[in-house]
């Protein structure tokens, strides 16, 4: 066979001369006449006019002897078919957007509109499809750092969060730590000042008594000198027995002062029951987020709730300046928040002033605590 010289893309290629595949089967010698980019084989003109009858193949161009070259380096970039691993994926179906080798369409979508991806990739670059494709990926590129970012931020703010809470108990532990620290220093300095006056009391005492001593021994020794001495023994005891008597009295002084102070701890009930009761240091209150939104719902007047047709009164009297009784109530911007303790106190009482029907104001019950109960006689209250 002869050969042919050619080049493509500026290289230099040597073609020998290639024979029609279809009538080497049927045993016939016939030149062919270009290259069948569908079926990737050498083919003569009938033999690519009576195949491409078939509607399968119609999508078939015949390509000259100086594109073949080329049409092989395209053939490279086709992928193979995951189900028919011989086969290569040439063929669009549009109607179910799904891509195939020939096999597959004749299988899958033999009744369908099928495209040879050949023609279509070669204006799908500038196609509108493609952009929009672009623009998409684009665009959820930009959201998914936006996410990213978000997260992070997120992962920062739970960390600061977390140490604030962290710091906010231990700094309660404190506290707590602190005011039993104080109670206990004040009761022990009240059994120290206890024991310090009782000491005081035994020292003066016991030093009474050893003097006491002293001057019963020498009364002692006066007498038994005096044994053997009847009138000297007389005389000592009458004029001694006035000392017996002041002796004896004071004897019996020291008798009712030798006592001490007898106490024992005595526990506070009220506060053990606080602590014992107490379940948990502590509750974990969840903040609700606040945004635009949410300020202009609280803005935009209620359903149903009457407003007010004359000027709003000014304050006609703080708060502070009325009845106000406040127990167990700890007050943190606007969130109150009450801890029994024990006794049986309610937690805050305002006064009974009839408010004006027009005015009012609301709470929200962010948790019903352990007990779980709230006050059923509660008058409406204008708190300003």
């Amino acid at each position: 066979m002869n050969g042919l010289n050619m080049e493509v893309s500026g290289r230099k290629v040597f073609c020998k001369t290639e024979m029609c595949k279809p009538c080497e089967e049927r045993e016939l010698s016939t030149r062919a006449d270009g290259f069948c980019s569908g079926c990737e084989e050498h083919i003569c003109k009938p033999c690519f006019d009576t195949h491409r009858i078939w509607k399968l193949n119609r999508g078939h161009t015949l390509a000259n002897f100086d594109e073949t070259v080329v049409t092989k380096e395209q053939a490279e970039d086709l992928e193979k078919c995951d189900q028919h691993f011989s086969e290569m994926i040439k063929f669009y179906c549009f109607q179910h957007e799904q891509v195939g080798c020939g096999e597959c369409m004749i299988l899958e979508h033999k009744t369908c509109k099928v495209e040879y991806i050949h023609d279509k990739a070669r204006v799908f670059k500038g196609s509108q499809e493609f952009k929009t494709l672009i623009q998409g990926a684009d665009k959820y590129l930009r959201e998914a750092k936006e996410i990213s970012s978000s997260i992070k931020k997120n992962k920062k703010l739970a960390q600061d969060i977390n140490e604030k809470f962290l710091n906010d108990v231990n700094m309660f532990k404190e506290e707590m730590i602190l005011h039993v620290d104080k109670l206990t220093n004040a009761i022990l300095k009240q059994g120290q000042n206890i024991k310090a006056t009782d000491m005081k009391s035994m020292d003066e005492l016991e030093k009474e008594n050893e003097d006491l001593m002293i001057e019963i021994s020498r009364l002692t020794e006066i007498f038994e000198s005096q044994t053997d001495q009847p009138l000297k023994l007389f005389v000592s005891s009458v004029l001694q027995k006035p000392k017996l008597n002041q002796l004896r009295e004071q004897l019996d002084s020291m008798q009712d002062k030798n006592k001490i102070e007898i106490y024992e701890f005595q526990r506070n009930n009220n506060l053990e029951h606080s602590v014992k009761d107490g379940k948990q240091l502590g509750s974990i209150q969840k903040i609700k987020g606040r945004n635009e939104t949410d300020v202009k719902g609280e803005i935009r007047p209620k359903k149903g709730t009457p407003l007010a047709q004359g000027p709003v009164p000014r304050k006609s009297q703080p708060l502070l300046d009325r009845q106000l009784i406040c127990r167990n109530i700890a007050v943190d911007g606007e969130y109150l928040s009450y801890v029994d303790n024990g006794s049986g106190d309610v937690g805050l009482f305002v006064d009974k002033e009839r408010a004006n029907s027009q005015q009012y104001f609301e709470i929200e019950i962010l948790s019903l605590g352990q007990r779980g109960t709230i006050g059923k006689n509660i008058l409406l209250c204008h708190i300003i």
